[in-house]
């Protein structure tokens, strides 16, 4: 083992290098072309996915590594069903005179190493393994043989594609029902965000995006791949007979424990079959109150001020998936404690909220976000939510509703809280008329949290210390992965959120060739706290690593 030689670590580079550690086990096996033992230095670089935390794992708990990248079917497989290798992360790879070389992606995990040795006849020999060795023993080795079986039970050829019409059944099968209903109660277990099937010439990688990073699952044979695309297309009531053109649809599903998840769900041809993004919307997850938007004491009470204007205009803005809906649907939640009459436009409708009219762009029937609001103002309405501001026709149409004595919240694409109103100048928004009705812009990101679990001391490059201006002793934590977090060292997400309320001051900066950076200094002067500077404080509370403020710079 592992402590036989200090501060170096044994890995194992094949299964029979693993039969070989067993049959003379506890005595380390000899050195040779796929046993070795290596330092520090030399473990960093023996591949892309070590990490520094793996070694310091292994030196203190006398355990070698495993790094083996083809599997070959071997009895250790049958001491365990696949749901179980799955759920606990662990895979026995060799099986050797009473023996199983059960390989841990966390070697701290000792409930696991309990119940193994409770429920298996054999001992278990702990190793530890990366979390791509792990990923790939449990596709080769569990994935694969569970593909065949289905396969075979539903009369399918392996190596072969099916004919098209035989799709519109399998699609119906009990198992290829099973498997994709399996897929997105995990993700939803895992608070994946989006399901994405990747067709490759091989098979077909499942990859789950959590925590804004993709993190692959599993693959299917290329067999399964048709049959898994029809079933997600009757899902989303699509044309199963189009392989040639993109589909969109939508469904709510019911999970095991009562929860209902609502399915975007996009399909699209590419060159080894049709690829699939599945975007999961639990409403227990995604819905969010003002107090969970993290806005500071001040920023809360400004934040108060603007909900509580009868007329203006309030606009999230930022990049695809910055969060601008969460915070529009957490004001609407807080806005309809009040009597008044709220109305939505959005593409889609994301979640569904009670005592609020939602309305869903329809294109096909001519029904806009610009010809929504034309009508809105018929319907009495006291709050407008536009899902976002596309075009100058859209644009005018929310000033216009401002004007007229309404509150007006949407969303727009710019990179700052200053950009947005040059932006809408951009547009053709007369200057006249933006200046009474725009009230507040937050322009925000999604940072990534560090994870409590598996936080160890940074290290940041000088450069990045002299643009973010934290000084050469500052310490700040970043997370090396760990089981809790994926392997991915961040778990969740927080805004990060620059809040500029439009002034007397700012107003009289609103006109045509307006400079953006004159409007940022002067909101700063008065109390905005830029992007930048909100994550560096973050990342000097510990919450987000000094990499992911850097990240979020604008």
């Amino acid at each position: 083992m592992s402590q036989g030689m200090p501060n170096r670590v044994l890995v194992l580079r094949s299964v029979d290098a693993l039969r070989d550690y067993l049959e003379h086990y506890p005595t380390p096996p000899q050195v040779g072309d796929n046993v070795a033992w290596l330092d520090e230095a030399a473990w960093l670089e023996d591949g892309d996915d070590a990490d520094r935390g793996r070694f310091d794992m292994a030196i203190k708990l006398g355990f070698p590594i495993v790094r083996v990248r083809t599997f070959e079917r071997n009895p250790a497989q049958d001491l365990m069903t696949p749901e179980r290798v799955r759920a606990m992360r662990v895979v026995p790879m060799a099986l050797q005179r009473g023996l199983v070389a059960m390989a841990f992606e966390d070697g701290d995990n000792l409930d696991a190493l309990e119940q193994l040795n409770f429920i298996l006849r054999e001992r278990v020999v702990p190793v530890l393994a990366t979390p791509r060795t792990i990923r790939d023993a449990i596709a080769q080795l569990y994935d694969h043989e569970q593909d065949l079986a289905i396969a075979r039970q539903l009369g399918l050829d392996p190596l072969a594609l099916q004919a098209e019409h035989d799709f519109e059944r399998l699609a119906r099968e009990k198992p290829v029902v099973g498997l994709v209903t399996d897929l997105i109660a995990e993700a939803v277990r895992r608070r994946a965000s989006d399901v994405h099937v990747r067709p490759g010439e091989r098979g077909a990688d499942v990859l789950y995006r959590i925590d804004d990073e993709l993190v692959p699952v599993r693959r299917f044979i290329r067999a399964l791949l048709p049959a898994v695309v029809s079933r997600v297309k009757v899902l989303g009531d699509m044309n199963l007979a189009e392989h040639r053109k993109p589909q969109d649809g939508r469904t709510t599903i019911t999970l095991a424990d009562g929860r209902k998840v609502d399915l975007r769900i996009s399909v699209m041809p590419a060159v080894f079959g049709e690829s699939i993004v599945i975007r999961l919307l639990d409403s227990s997850e995604g819905l969010w109150s003002v107090d969970q938007l993290g806005l500071t004491e001040r920023d809360r009470e400004r934040f108060n001020d603007v909900m509580s204007m009868s007329h203006g205009i309030f606009l999230t803005t930022g990049p695809t998936g910055c969060g601008k809906s969460t915070t529009l649907y957490a004001m609407l939640l807080e806005l309809r404690k009040q009597r008044i009459n709220i109305l939505t436009i959005e593409d889609p409708v994301e979640f569904f909220i009670e005592d609020i009219q939602q309305m869903q762009v329809n294109r096909a029937a001519g029904f806009t976000f610009a010809n929504a609001m034309r009508n809105f103002l018929r319907h009495d309405p006291d709050v407008i939510m536009v899902g976002e501001i596309r075009d100058r026709e859209t644009a005018a149409i929310a000033v216009e509703s401002a004007l007229t004595g309404h509150l007006v919240l949407s969303t727009l694409h710019t990179n700052s809280a200053a950009t947005t109103l040059t932006r809408l100048l951009d547009l053709g928004i007369e200057p006249y008329l933006l200046r009474p009705s725009l009230i507040a812009v937050m322009s925000q990101r999604l940072a990534r949290l560090t994870c409590r679990e598996c936080m160890v001391p940074e290290e940041v490059e000088p450069h990045v210390r002299e643009f973010l201006g934290v000084g050469l002793e500052e310490q700040f934590h970043v997370g090396e992965g760990c089981p809790a977090c994926e392997g991915l060292g961040v778990r969740r997400r927080r805004a990060v959120y620059e809040l500029l309320v439009v002034s007397p001051g700012i107003r009289r900066l609103m006109v045509a060739g307006a400079e953006a950076e004159a409007i940022h200094r002067l909101a700063v002067e008065e109390g905005m706290t830029p992007i930048t500077d909100a994550a560096v404080a973050m990342a000097r509370s510990g919450q987000i690593s000094l990499a992911e403020a850097w990240r979020m710079r604008t």
